[in-house]
């Protein structure tokens, strides 16, 4: 039953790529929540003596809940990094945006695996099986450098044309209006930031 519930909840978070816990908590008492800002409802409520909280302890939680989860792919993601000369923590971030870590990860668009390839760019990056991890790994790994190539290595516009497209990042002369690719943008950078941090 266990398992049953295990497999599940992998499902559920891939699906609406979230790490649970986790990324509720940091979201919830991030770096920009202040307990002494002026107007925050809790202001009355605190007690004089307790010092403002610090994300410190829920970021390391959630860098650890990260790098755990991506801990199989650790030697594909590092083998891509060097042969794309993108840094291992920024393909960290985008498996982590993309499918929460999950190699069986099925978009309602039709994109598979760890990064979440359309059958279309798995093909132009030579990768044969989507549901592999280090082929899904290198090929996303070699569109994610086309694309930070392609835009000068802009990690905004690189992001916002992983998830929307390149024609549509030129389309539009920057990111598009979109508030998927918005959120989406926002949300891996935030875990490669992460990922950065000792």
């Amino acid at each position: 039953m266990e398992s049953l519930f295990d497999g599940e909840l992998s499902k559920n978070i891939a699906r609406n790529n979230h790490l649970g816990i986790a990324e509720l908590l940091q979201e919830q008492i991030g770096s920009d929540f202040n307990l002494n800002r002026k107007n925050n409802s809790i202001e009355t409520t605190k007690p004089k003596f307790v010092p403002a909280p610090s994300s410190r302890g829920v970021d390391k939680y959630f860098q650890n809940e990260i790098r755990n989860r991506l801990a199989p792919y650790g030697k594909s993601i590092q083998q891509a990094a060097k042969k794309f000369g993108i840094p291992a923590n920024f393909i960290r971030a985008v498996i982590v945006g993309e499918s929460s870590g999950n190699p069986k990860a099925i978009s309602s668009q039709g994109a598979k695996g760890l990064m979440q390839l359309m059958d279309s760019t798995a093909r132009e990056m030579g990768v044969a099986d989507s549901f592999d991890p280090e082929q899904n790994v290198s090929g996303g790994a070699a569109y994610l450098a086309k694309m930070l190539k392609r835009f000068d290595g802009d990690k905004e516009l690189a992001l916002a044309a992983y998830n929307a497209g390149p024609n549509a990042v030129e389309k539009h002369s920057g990111i598009p209006p979109y508030k998927e690719t918005q959120q989406y943008i926002r949300r891996v950078l935030r875990y490669y930031d992460q990922l950065e941090e000792k």
